[in-house]
């Protein structure tokens, strides 16, 4: 036993969502993306802890909420936001409906897979491990994962490893039991990440034969519709060849449960594939049982069988050792901590040579795919044994809070049995039967739809209700609702307008199995597109004067309205006298007062849509959903003349009202020609299309403001000559003056 110990000191995982500092031209840039795949997961944690450190939030959560969800739903809006999560894990707790959760069945298995691809404009970072997006695995658990980031840099890592883990995240889908508008839009941001990818021409596209350290993947998953089932273990086996190990560990909180003991375990028997020598070692890190004072024995939750499995590896070689860890090691850490961190690693001395396989998988039949198969991911380090990268040898990076000194002969501890099977194991209760296919809810027109798949039989009694509801909550849908039509396929329920502006991210849906038992589970519900989506609460309700407000202030709406409401002051706002003695002077009713507010609001609205990162769905909300962007400020002129508390947009007659849509008109037509002239490729027509929209939708609004031949000679000329300039692809500042 010559191991020896070298804990490495790394940062928490979180830490690795927070936008990295980088030296490259144009910097990090604007949030692109984030796609995650979970077994379990906390929709609580994910949105107030792991969201606003990709997005770079300023406000938290626990100190000012409103003004944290303003900020959120806004940077929601022009960045795609999507979980991967195992069908029966999700959480219906998840408190909007801008980012998408979307349910995977694995077959006769589980979405155990843990990636999450955080995406900027100029940098993408991929993190693979065995960490669950929830608060006790980031904070409590022992957990190992590894963070690589790719960029347009010959020092990027090489684009193939992100290429084939976005391939994984699509092959997923095939799974999906999802609303198809959601898993459409994971579609979208896998092929924009491509698309980002495709453009760096600097970075690596793979590693080179003999290049070290290198890196690759090892996946499980079941056999699917023109692809054949993967197994992580026997790529390991292949990737390590035919050379012959002189140790091999291997990290797990699990095993299969209780073995044959005339077979042996699976797993072990598949890992006898790897050729060894005769002075071999084999080592198992395993969670060690909490002690007694009348029993401290070292006890294990395995089963005797796979013991034996693993001592017969190794009889007539170097010996078989296990190194238990308790839930605290002292002297070490200060608080529980259960291992849940999953690792093969395999050391060559002679030939100097290591290789590690770290991710998701449990050295279990379905983590491993030994004729079984969850859906697993796994990163597949090889590195030169004997070097150091920053300090640490590959065998290093295990991180144990004890010295395999500690180890111990396999006799010399107690296994046992555990009670309950592995984690990887799927739910024994029945899964939500395939005939109810999907759900979506409109916060617009309060439509919460039910698809069923009439092909699929249909169980004889069910029901379908919000969750968390009382026991008698109304049933929104159910089986004997059907008479009129049994042939519908979309069902549909118009919940009152009280609840139109209600997150319903899930459904309960409960129906009677085939013998008879009642049996419940939750269908995720989505949003088609944005635009049944409301505005943040504080903001539905904005008038002409406070819009103007925001966009004059040069700060964000969650920044504005925090000034606002909150429990400070606008900055710049405070209580110097001069200032206070000219506020004293009402000067909202002059004319030129007026125009140079409104002049300097569209300079604000400009700036914030050149700000945006060129892509059409940030580019179509901020010309089109955004409560500060030109189609809400057009719609809040044109009806200000029916709110009381318009402040002097109120006060307008229908002349300075048209006026006022002409300049956000102009405003408009010249940001697109400036802003097309930014993207190329497919994104350009795109974008061209939805500043067509927003112009089309502000004429309309112009036009409802005309009236016959009343109109003056110069304002109607100059209207014209913007609808032309709006026309034109190719809009000309200098072809409009302003009239006085």
């Amino acid at each position: 036993m010559a191991k020896k110990t070298k804990t490495s000191d790394q940062s928490p995982l979180s830490q690795y969502w927070t936008p990295p500092t980088v030296e490259n031209k144009g910097g990090l840039g604007e949030p692109l993306a984030c796609l995650a795949t979970t077994y379990e997961f906390d929709a609580e944690f994910f949105e107030t802890e792991l969201l606003p450190r990709f997005l770079g939030l300023r406000f938290d959560q626990t100190e000012n909420e409103p003004s944290f969800l303003v900020e959120r739903e806004e940077a929601l809006a022009l960045a795609r936001v999507a979980v991967l999560v195992d069908h029966d894990r999700f959480d219906s707790s998840q408190t909007t409906l801008r980012w998408d959760q979307v349910q995977i069945q694995i077959p006769a298995g589980i979405q155990h897979a843990k990636i999450t691809i955080l995406a900027w404009e100029n940098l993408i970072r991929v993190m693979i491990g065995s960490a669950n997006l929830k608060r006790v695995a980031y904070r409590r658990n022992r957990e190992m994962f590894a963070a690589l980031d790719f960029w347009d840099s010959p020092q990027s890592t090489p684009h193939r490893l992100l290429q084939e883990t976005l391939d994984l995240i699509t092959l997923m889908l095939a799974w999906a039991r999802s609303p198809g508008a959601s898993v459409e839009r994971v579609r979208e941001t896998v092929a924009r990440i491509r698309r980002t990818i495709r453009g760096w021409n600097e970075a690596p596209a793979d590693f080179t034969p003999r290049e070290r350290p290198r890196a690759g993947l090892a996946v499980t998953h079941p056999r699917g519709d023109g692809y054949s089932a993967r197994s992580a273990l026997d790529e390991v086996i292949q990737l390590w060849g035919n050379r012959r190990a002189t140790s091999i560990s291997v990290v797990t909180p699990f095993t299969a449960p209780e073995p044959d003991p005339e077979v042996g375990d699976a797993v072990v028997n598949r890992l006898a594939g790897i050729p060894r020598t005769r002075e071999c070692e084999g080592w198992l890190v395993l969670p060690e049982l909490p002690s007694t004072p009348e029993d401290q024995q070292t006890r294990l939750p395995f089963p005797g069988a796979f013991k034996k499995s693993w001592k017969d590896l190794f009889h007539g070689r170097g010996g078989a050792y296990v190194l238990s860890l308790p839930l605290c090691v002292e002297g070490m850490e200060d608080r529980n901590r259960a291992l849940h961190s999953k690792c093969i690693l395999l050391e060559n001395a002679d030939d100097d040579v290591a290789l590690m396989m770290i991710g998701s998988s449990n050295f279990t039949p379905r983590g491993m795919g030994v004729d079984v198969h969850n859906f697993e991911v796994n990163l597949v380090f090889e590195d030169t044994g004997s070097v150091k990268r920053n300090g640490l040898h590959l065998s290093d990076r295990l991180g144990l809070p004890r010295d395999w000194q500690e180890g111990l002969e396999l006799d010399a501890v107690v296994w046992q049995t555990p009670a309950e099977p592995p984690e990887d194991e799927p739910n024994s209760r029945p899964a939500l039967p395939a005939f109810f296919a999907w759900a979506t809810f409109s916060q617009v027109t309060g439509e919460l739809k039910l698809g069923l798949h009439r092909s699929r039989q249909e169980p004889d009694t069910w029901s379908v209700r919000l969750p968390g509801s009382a026991a008698d909550a109304p049933t929104l849908f159910a089986r004997h609702f059907e008479v009129a039509d049994r042939s519908l396929s979309t069902l549909v329920h118009v919940l009152p307008e009280t609840m139109r502006a209600a997150n319903i991210v899930a459904l309960l849906v409960a129906w009677h199995d085939g013998k008879g038992e009642l049996q419940q589970a939750k269908l995720g519900v989505s949003v088609e597109s944005e635009e049944h989506l409301l505005p943040p609460e504080q903001f539905r309700e904005l008038n002409a004067e406070a819009i103007i407000e925001c966009l004059m202030s040069g700060k964000t709406p969650s920044q504005w309205y925090d000034g606002k409401h909150g429990k400070g002051r606008l900055s710049g706002m405070g209580d110097d006298a001069a200032i206070e003695s000219l506020r004293s002077v009402d000067t909202s009713s002059f004319l030129l007062y007026r125009v140079r507010r409104f002049g300097r609001a569209l300079t604000g609205m400009s700036r914030r849509i050149m700000r945006t990162l060129a892509h059409p769905d940030a580019i179509r909300y901020r010309l089109l959903k955004d409560p500060f962007g030109p189609v809400s400020l057009a719609q809040s002129i044109s009806r200000a003349i029916e709110d009381d508390e318009g402040g002097w947009c109120t006060a307008l007659d229908d002349e300075h009202r048209l006026f006022l849509l002409a300049e956000i008109l102009l405003t408009v037509a010249h940001l697109r020609s400036r802003l097309i002239r930014k993207v190329k490729g497919k994104d350009r027509k795109a974008i061209e299309d939805i500043f067509g929209v927003a112009i089309q939708q502000l004429q309309q609004l112009a036009d409802s403001l005309t009236t016959g031949d009343s109109l003056p000679g110069n304002l109607r000329d100059y209207l014209a000559r913007v609808r032309r300039v709006a026309q034109s692809n190719e809009a000309a500042a200098k072809e409009v003056q302003h009239v006085d």
